[in-house]
């Protein structure tokens, strides 16, 4: 075993890999560096600044961040930049490199596991290289073979920058030219049909030749968009039919073991230096609007590809910047696809952005002359324009709900309900709770009236309500002390008295809490007003106790400060009740648990009520550990990232002050708590 690990992580192999990359070339796909005297600077991709205090010595082949202290070789950056394991990272360098990795390298204690992963590996690695060969098949039809296409490019505004950087290619008006090509080149025809480049003929037997008629392709007679991954890999293909009379007008590689379109971003890879740079993306519908922005220096422009925007999407977008600028079609197509993205955008948390384009014009029509391809002379400066006026989505559709809802008693009613869709599935709860605020003041309506329409308790208030409210529906917020101590216990804490949300006085005139970012820094958001999936799965963890109970403290550690097990619960009835629960003998088992549901069933909020009933007659569904693991890590993730808002909140306030060393402090703090939160990432946006 010991000359295993050598022979697998062997000094020789690794001084190998690092002679044959080049430290700059990899950093520069992620960073927009500048050579300044001997080295090469740019802004951090680990953490977020305005001036550059990243450096690249490319003589000793290191980095090094003066601001977050991250700093390394190689290896490490890649490890990082796309959180792999210390072998992963090899093995993607000795990819990158062409050097073949030795026979040892995969290792299992169980042969079988270690030839099923073996198999795996070499499946996607055959697969991703069959996809290269292509792109360099259809680049090379493109640039050699296909005047059609090169017109067609031109006409759109494509130059040669584009066609390089972005590796387009074109496939030929055949029906077998692809399909032939990679047989006499004695590539993997069945891998290449699962991959979605082609299909077996079902025709073959009335054919003589059997090379033509054995398959055919999928792609004829396109304009082809390799789709690149972020590890710089072509994952598939979208190709844009170059007739007139043809159908469909786009088309995309399926779904395979190596393309999810449901997961990928059409020009993120080219962009995501540019992203990380200005800290925001444009979103646009299709592939000549991506290469269109990109070519007239809006360089963070990315597309779906041939699929609305979804959760993956943004998961993988949180990784680059902190905002989205939708700009689709303003056609009845692109207007649906924008509210479609608007309401995907509040499932996870995000206010994406919303540019509106001039009717019936896309983004390279703006800048570029649709039949000449040249660029329109005012067009770089209307996209700034348009770009510049990107607002709220979530804020734009409620004020044209709210100046709907205006003109008549039927109107107003359909306009609640239309809003109260919206805010209900907005999964930020600070910033649905800013909203209602501001609905029900401009319609001039009550609270518990838009939370009814929501779904939530009938006469239910939120703070700021004319009405009175129960103990149950008050929402407050409480700003938690993060000196004060690790706060990590379980049901000992004395509660702390909340403090209110409150945005508005009396003798101050009424403000648009729309305009601009609400977000309100270090304060814990107030609690829902429903009993969740996730609270109700962590209410019967603690009731059931034994090893849901052991999985608490196992992460115990891993708590912010001056958070509690009650406190990852959002409702806040429920929190009440568990912190009541975890103070009584049932919960140490001094009294028979059965006895003390039974009794503390009386009096109890209806859905908490239900919960306990169910689980004290046996009719509650089982619950795994692994789920209650995951709610566990879901809601931990969740008071991560508010204990990071409320760092960085405190961060702006010492730059306010001018005070050099508590910002220090915070920073460090602030990259102490990012470090931690990786720990949740894949837990942290809910379902």
């Amino acid at each position: 075993m010991e000359s295993m690990n050598k022979d697998r992580f062997s000094a020789d192999l690794i001084h190998k890999i690092k002679e044959s990359v080049n430290l700059i070339e990899v950093v520069g796909e992620h960073v927009v560096l500048r050579k300044t005297g001997g080295n090469y600077v740019g802004l951090c991709p680990f953490h977020s600044e305005r001036t550059p205090s990243f450096s690249v010595n490319e003589n000793k082949q290191l980095y090094h961040c003066y601001g977050c202290k991250k700093g390394g070789d190689l290896v490490t950056f890649v490890m990082e930049i796309l959180g792999l394991s210390f072998a992963e990272a090899l093995e993607e360098l000795a990819d990158r490199a062409r050097i073949a990795l030795p026979q040892s390298w995969m290792r299992h204690d169980s042969p079988e596991q270690s030839e099923q992963d073996r198999l795996k590996k070499e499946k996607i690695a055959l697969a991703y290289k069959l996809n290269r060969f292509v792109a360099a098949y259809f680049h090379q039809q493109l640039m050699g073979s296909s005047p059609e296409a090169l017109s067609y490019l031109e006409r759109r505004g494509v130059g040669g920058e584009a066609i390089k950087g972005f590796y387009l290619g074109a496939a030929q008006d055949s029906w077998h030219h692809l399909c032939q090509h990679l047989e006499r080149q004695k590539a993997p025809l069945d891998l290449a049909c699962e991959l979605g480049l082609m299909r077996p003929s079902q025709k073959a037997h009335l054919h003589s030749r059997a090379q033509e008629s054995a398959y055919f392709d999928l792609f004829r007679h396109r304009v082809m968009f390799p789709i690149v991954n972020m590890r710089g890999k072509v994952a598939g293909f979208g190709g844009r039919v170059l007739g007139a009379q043809e159908s469909p007008k786009y088309l995309n590689s399926s779904d395979s073991v190596v393309f999810q379109k449901s997961k990928l971003a059409f020009g993120l890879f080219q962009a995501q230096k540019h992203i990380r740079e200005k800290d925001e993306i444009i979103l646009v519908e299709g592939y000549f609007d991506v290469l269109a922005l990109h070519a007239a220096g809006f360089q963070n422009a990315v597309a779906t590809c041939g699929t609305s925007l979804t959760p993956d999407h943004l998961n993988l977008f949180k990784r680059f910047a902190s905002k989205v600028i939708v700009l689709f079609d303003g056609d009845s197509a692109g207007i649906s696809a924008t509210q479609r993205a608007m309401e995907v955008g509040l499932d996870q948390g995000w206010v994406l952005h919303s540019a509106e384009l001039p009717s019936g014009l896309d983004p390279d029509e703006i800048l570029f002359d649709p039949h000449t391809g040249k660029a329109q002379g005012s067009g770089v400066e209307q996209m700034k324009g348009i770009l510049a006026q990107a607002q709220p989505m979530i804020d734009l559709k409620l004020n044209q709900s709210i100046k709907q809802g205006r003109q008549s008693p039927e109107d107003q009613a359909q306009a609640i309900k239309q809003m109260a869709g919206w805010l209900s599935r907005f999964n930020d709860s600070i910033g649905r709770e800013v909203r209602v605020q501001y609905v029900t003041q401009q319609l001039g309506i009550s609270q518990s009236l838009l939370l009814e329409a929501m779904g939530q308790k009938s006469g239910t208030a939120v703070k700021g309500s004319s009405q009175k409210m129960s103990s149950h529906a008050r929402v407050s917020v409480q700003v938690r002390d993060r000196h004060s101590g690790s706060g990590v216990e379980f049901g000992n804490a004395s509660p702390q008295k909340p403090k209110p949300l409150n945005f508005h006085t009396q003798h101050k005139p009424q403000v648009n809490p729309l305009q601009g970012d609400r977000m309100r820094a270090g304060v814990q958001s107030p609690e829902s007003q429903v009993l969740g999936p996730v609270d109700r799965i962590l209410l019967q963890g603690v009731i059931l106790g034994g090893g849901f109970w052991d999985d608490v403290q196992a992460v115990k550690g891993d708590f912010p400060p001056e958070i509690n097990f009650k406190d990852l619960l959002e409702y806040l009835p429920a929190q009440k009740w568990v912190d009541q629960y975890m103070k009584e003998a049932a919960f140490r088992g001094r009294v028979p648990q059965s006895e003390w549901l039974e009794r503390g069933t009386q009096d109890l909020d209806p859905m908490i009520r239900e919960v306990l009933t169910a689980i004290l007659v046996g009719q509650s569904t089982p619950l795994e550990r692994e789920d209650f693991q995951t709610a566990l890590k879901k809601r931990l993730a969740r008071n991560w990232a508010r204990f990071s808002q409320k760092i960085k909140h405190q961060i702006s306030q010492a730059e306010l002050r001018n005070d050099a060393e508590l910002h220090t402090k915070l920073m460090k703090e602030y990259l102490d708590v990012q470090r931690k939160m990786k720990d949740f990432n894949s837990f942290y946006d809910e379902a």
